[in-house]
């Protein structure tokens, strides 16, 4: 399923031009402490963690007689390796460590309803899901699901800086283990148990 996914996503990306597409990765560790919750309390836990990511993506646009329309896509693959370390030797709860792979694919179509020198205001349709194992122990266990959604935002551009606020009408996760299960999900039912959520992207261009 995983193979089958990617290859899609790599296909609409290879439809393209070269330009636009990017490969970005990253490798890190990190100390910190978490809480978990007990009978009575809670106990904080350390941690050590390193943490793999890879990810392929690509904004592209081309105009057309209704305007313009943008592919807005990437693919992320990220392993997270955490070793949870007791430190209240009172308290009987051993040390254990979980493994969690993820692949992040997403998928968004923007068509430029008003556009000037420095802003320009978007509709899009689009989705994201992630498909998750995570290990601990002799366990894995399996968080597939997929987040359809409708968006509109304002672009706003700033010299090399660009800001962009979004207001995103998302429905509710659609969970599967197979391919199937998304096809024969209720669409109607998702579409009423709904989520309006807010965001912004910015950053800077060179």
């Amino acid at each position: 399923m995983k193979k089958f996914i990617v290859l899609l996503y790599f296909i609409s990306f290879l439809s393209f031009s070269q330009s636009g597409i990017s490969i970005s990765g990253i490798s890190q560790f990190n100390l910190g402490a978490t809480l978990i919750p007990t009978e009575e309390n809670y106990i904080p836990l350390s941690y050590e963690q390193r943490n793999h990511n890879i990810t392929l993506s690509i904004f592209r646009g081309r105009k057309f007689r209704i305007g313009t329309i943008v592919l807005k896509g990437s693919v992320s693959y990220n392993i997270e390796k955490t070793h949870y370390h007791n430190e209240q030797h009172n308290i009987l709860i051993r040390d254990y460590e979980t493994i969690k792979r993820r692949l992040i694919p997403s998928l968004e179509i923007w068509h430029i309803l008003f556009q000037s020198e420095q802003t320009f205001l978007y509709a899009s349709l689009g989705s994201y899901g992630i498909i998750q194992n995570l290990n601990f122990e002799n366990h894995v266990y399996e968080h597939n699901n997929l987040v359809p959604f409708l968006r509109t935002g304002l672009q706003l551009n700033y010299n090399r800086f660009f800001f962009n606020p979004f207001i995103s009408f998302d429905l509710e996760p659609i969970e599967f283990d197979v391919l199937n299960d998304i096809f024969n999900t209720d669409i109607k039912e998702k579409i009423n148990k709904y989520s309006l959520r807010t965001g912004l992207e910015f950053g800077i261009m060179f």
